[in-house]
């Protein structure tokens, strides 16, 4: 009964590979019917190459991890095989390099520019493998070549990322997916972070959502294999599997994600600074805060689509996360399909009755109808901007939004342009919306712009994967708020190229992140300020941090690839900057709506990439042999383009439609402004047109001391503040020392939330999008009634709306006495669409009128054109002005660069006398404070008139 068994069970696939059926009678084919397995063995060496060899090499050095994959491939058919390779690498992950090997030739990848025609045909390649193949969190990179007959061939991927910090540990996946059983397998992760290693495990083995997919023996603890060696500062992970440990775990050489966490000892509040030749890079996750209060509104779809396990897991989970909340924390929650169900028309104390009818509420919802987005988003929005303006608070809060769906917007507005401009217009960049995508069907790339826009994150959540325990997890992430408004600052003559240093939260457990480039390398320490506001008070940080310039060691290997050609040592430092600069570009461009925007910083992505080896939206791969042209290898070898990252997919069609950039007039130097100004030492000038005076005066401020220029928040929605920067005083004179304006900040409310920050080297432009300029390049950028024009190395003029225009001036040295310092001169043009109630130590006499009185008739007009003009000091008079009298003598100054020289009447007295209140009124506590010490503004008055340093 065996044997029969047996026969039986051998036929079907002895008869696939004979032509005539043999008969079951005849014993001695019963011998024959023993070749099947040896038959079925050597169908599959036809159709599939062995895989000899299949290794994964991490170097992680400060976070950021050089990945290197090889796979060696053998064909041992007596005819040409096609292979394919295919890897899945992490969502945020850039390749740096691919080669291939057959036999004994090289074909080298190479990142080159993107041009439209090959940017069409790929995206369509990469859209059918992604389709089939995309997992959750990452991309697939596929290529395929045909070996020939008895010969061997060898892949090898090379991608680097930097980990991210969540609930407090980082995370490295690597997937192990060979698609069948492998004689070496090797999983190789170095660890190196000189802060010191905590909390290091290794995560059974995640498997893939597909079928065929196994798991680990147990699925408790490391794989099996797994060793881990580990000291303070450096560990070693090794998963080694034979082919027997392979097969237990999956038959199908799907083995799952290796997953390697920890986390790093942190001992300075200020954060860790790490410097390499050149190259700075500053990790900040504070710790022991008291939390921020949440405002928080649930949004929560409940179209047709959503019935049976979706919802329900959705239910339970935020049954779990409003268990969650803190008595400070306010809540909401709003259903959604073609309707918008709200449960209250505000927001409510967290306390257990409200906590158990939310609930109640929320198992009341039933699916029904269509997909009403823009509605519910709105709704949300007005919840929150209600209970803001109508609760004034000390306590300062976050606002937030949770909102998921499974779906597209179909009912209501469905154009997905105008729901993210009326969604950003009604957050007004107070608001941070948390977007969860559920299924397949959703319309991903919606909800990852509305959380893009809105200072927010979001997750996509795949039909098999369970959604309640997604949406927990990713709560988690953000449910804890310690900092809001962040900002972190360098001395702008020691760093330039800082990657971004704004941040709206910063979430307990996660991580901030900056990189930047060091101007010169001959300084001892690098200053650093932070600042932020937590809970009832506003946080600054001040510390210099020691730097000790170092070049990189021989302790550690880096995998093969990620290294320059160029031979140079390899500097992560400077890898991590150029990975940041490039994310946060590819960001900027996602987001803005111009077109002359989308295409400038294509242009500097795609540039950075290039020079870096990124392959990125903007950039291809295309695989060269030396002495070979491409379509000689594809017509030999049969090998297809290179597929992959999803990444790539998924922004294909955007960008491969370069846009076409709205050319404005070439900006013309030759600016008229008024005298009205500051510059210099600093040098005050003020115009009166209708009395046709001037007056002059000096402050003599301290270095750090940031002015409040203009102040006209409540009203035009401006506010410029300078920050001075010290020097020693020059031999022989009457001061002390000197101080100049180093930095000018112009903080715009209206039509937008925006700033510009200009220094002597360069201009960030924030308006939801950032953008940097560099102050030696001539350009002139603009967006909804903002122009900022920069002629190189001259001046910048910003025109707002276009009845308020500033221009600043920029004095360089190149070779700088030791009292001299690169600074800035601040001139305001056109001050008409400034109020009446504009105040700030040149905003206030914007409005009014001055009066001479006893001076002769002569001294009241512009004297600089006399033959003959008086010596200075002479005479004396009395200046009427705002009520006030002020003692005044006449002086000549130069203004314009000291290409101008203008008559004055000068308060030889500090202004005492000539400004409102006194000079600690007119001190911000940092460059963004748009609050006034002097009864204009609704903000509370600053206890005094310095910053005061908290530490954390």
């Amino acid at each position: 009964m065996l044997l029969l068994l047996g026969l039986c069970l051998g036929l079907p696939l002895f008869s696939e590979s004979q032509e005539e059926a043999r008969s079951w009678d005849d014993t001695s084919e019963q011998v024959v019917l023993r070749v099947p397995r040896q038959l079925r063995l050597l169908q599959r060496l036809k159709t599939k190459p062995l895989m000899a060899e299949f290794s994964v090499k991490s170097t992680i050095i400060s976070r950021y991890a050089f990945t290197t994959v090889s796979c060696r491939m053998l064909n041992r058919a007596s005819e040409d095989q096609e292979a394919e390779f295919q890897m899945q690498i992490p969502e945020s992950a850039f390749i740096t390099n691919f080669t291939m090997l057959i036999g004994d030739n090289v074909y080298r990848g190479e990142i080159t520019q993107k041009d439209k025609k090959s940017s069409e045909s790929v995206k369509e390649k990469r859209n059918r493998t992604s389709d089939d193949n995309e997992e959750n969190g990452s991309d697939i990179f596929k290529a395929s070549l045909v070996i020939p007959s008895k010969d061997k061939a060898a892949f090898f991927l090379s991608y680097e990322e930097l980990l991210q910090r969540r609930l407090g540990k980082y995370e490295h996946s690597i997937s192990v997916r060979p698609q069948q059983l492998v004689g070496r397998l090797t999983v190789e992760v170095n660890i190196l972070e000189r802060s010191g290693i905590t909390s290091l495990e290794v995560l059974p083995l995640h498997n893939s959502r597909k079928k065929g997919s196994g798991k680990a023996e147990g699925d408790v603890g490391p794989p099996p294999s797994t060793l881990i060696n580990q000291n303070e500062t450096f560990a070693k992970v090794i998963f080694k599997p034979t082919v027997v440990q392979q097969a237990k775990i999956a038959q199908n050489g799907i083995l799952g994600d290796f997953i390697v966490r920890y986390d790093v000892e942190r001992e300075q509040n200020i954060g860790d600074i790490q410097v390499l030749n050149g190259y700075f890079v500053h990790y900040f996750a504070p710790k022991n805060l008291p939390p921020l209060p949440k405002n928080v509104v649930f949004v929560l779809d409940i179209s047709a689509s959503m019935v049976g396990a979706k919802l329900q897991q959705t239910r339970e989970a935020l049954v779990t996360i409003l268990n969650d909340l803190r008595p400070q924390d306010r809540f909401n929650i709003i259903g959604f399909s073609n309707r918008i169900k709200m449960w209250k028309d505000h927001l409510l104390p967290v306390t257990p009755d409200n906590i158990r009818n939310g609930k109640i509420y929320m198992y009341h919802l039933s699916p029904t109808g269509g997909t009403d987005i823009n509605g519910a988003l709105q709704a949300a929005i007005k919840l929150l901007n209600n209970y803001v303006a109508q609760n004034d608070i000390e306590d300062r809060s976050v606002s937030l939004i949770i909102f998921l769906t499974d779906g597209k917007p179909t009912f209501g507005e469905t154009n997905t342009l105008k729901i993210l401009s009326n969604t950003k217009e009604a957050t007004g960049g107070q608001i941070c919306i948390f977007t969860v995508g559920i299924g397949d069907d959703v319309d991903f790339k919606l909800l990852e712009k509305l959380s893009l826009e809105n200072c927010g994150l979001t997750r996509r959540v795949h039909e098999e994967e369970k959604a309640g325990v997604q949406l927990i997890g990713f709560y988690d992430e953000i449910r804890t708020p310690l900092l809001s408004d962040i900002r972190i600052d360098y001395p702008p003559d020691v760093v330039e190229h800082a990657t971004k240093t704004l941040f709206p939260n910063y979430f307990n457990g996660s991580e901030i992140v900056i990189a930047g480039k060091l101007v010169d390398k001959k300084f001892d320490q690098l200053h650093v300020e932070v600042t932020a506001s937590n809970s009832k008070k506003f946080v600054i940080l001040k510390r210099d941090i020691p730097v000790e310039f170092r070049k990189m060691g021989n302790d550690v290997s880096v995998t093969p690839g990620s290294a320059r050609d160029d031979g140079k040592d390899l500097n992560h430092i400077e890898r991590l900057w150029s990975y940041l600069t490039v994310k946060e570009l590819l960001s900027s461009w996602r987001q803005s709506n111009s077109e002359q925007e989308k295409e400038q910083l294509r242009q500097k992505a795609q540039d950075l990439a290039l020079n870096y080896h990124f392959l990125t939206p903007f950039t291809s791969m295309k695989l060269k042999k030396p002495g070979l042209r491409t379509n000689q290898l594809e017509d030999t070898y049969g090998m297809s383009a290179a597929t992959g990252p999803a990444t790539v997919v998924q922004n294909l069609r955007e960008a491969g439609k370069q846009p076409e950039p709205d050319l404005k007039k070439p900006y013309d130097p030759r600016i008229k402004i008024s005298k009205t100004s500051v510059d210099g030492d600093p040098h005050f000038v003020v115009d009166f047109p209708l009395s046709k005076l001037t007056v002059c005066f000096n402050i003599d401020g301290e270095p750090g001391d940031i002015l409040r220029l203009v102040s006209d928040h409540l009203n035009s929605g401006v506010t410029v503040n300078g920050e001075l920067i010290g020097a020693p005083a020059p031999p022989n004179g009457h001061k002390k020392q000197r101080t100049y304006f180093r930095t000018i900040t112009i903080l715009i409310n209206r039509p937008e939330r925006s700033y510009l920050e200009i220094t002597p080297n360069r201009v960030i432009l924030d308006g939801g999008d950032r953008l940097v300029l560099p102050c030696n390049q001539s350009v002139v950028v603009g967006s909804r009634g903002l122009e900022v024009s920069v002629s190189a190395n001259a001046n910048i003029t910003v025109s707002i709306q276009g009845n308020i225009a500033f221009v600043i001036l920029i004095h360089l040295y190149k070779n700088p006495a030791p009292f001299q310092r690169n600074h800035l001169g601040f001139y305001i043009a056109n001050s008409k669409g400034l109020s009446d109630n504009c105040h700030g130590l040149l905003g206030q006499f914007l409005n009014q009128d001055a009066k001479l009185v006893g001076a002769p008739e002569e001294y009241g007009k512009n004297l600089s054109n006399q033959p003959f003009p008086p010596a200075e000091g002479m005479p004396e008079a009395i200046l009427k002005v705002k009520g006030r009298q002020v003692p005044v003598v006449w002086k000549q100054r130069k203004i314009y660069n000291g290409q101008a020289q203008v008559d004055c009447w000068f308060d030889k007295n500090n202004a005492a006398k000539l400004i409102d209140g006194v000079y600690k009124d007119y001190l911000a506590s940092h460059p963004f404070d748009t609050e006034s010490a002097l009864g204009l503004s609704t903000s509370r008055k600053p206890e005094t008139g310095r910053p005061h340093e908290e530490s954390v």
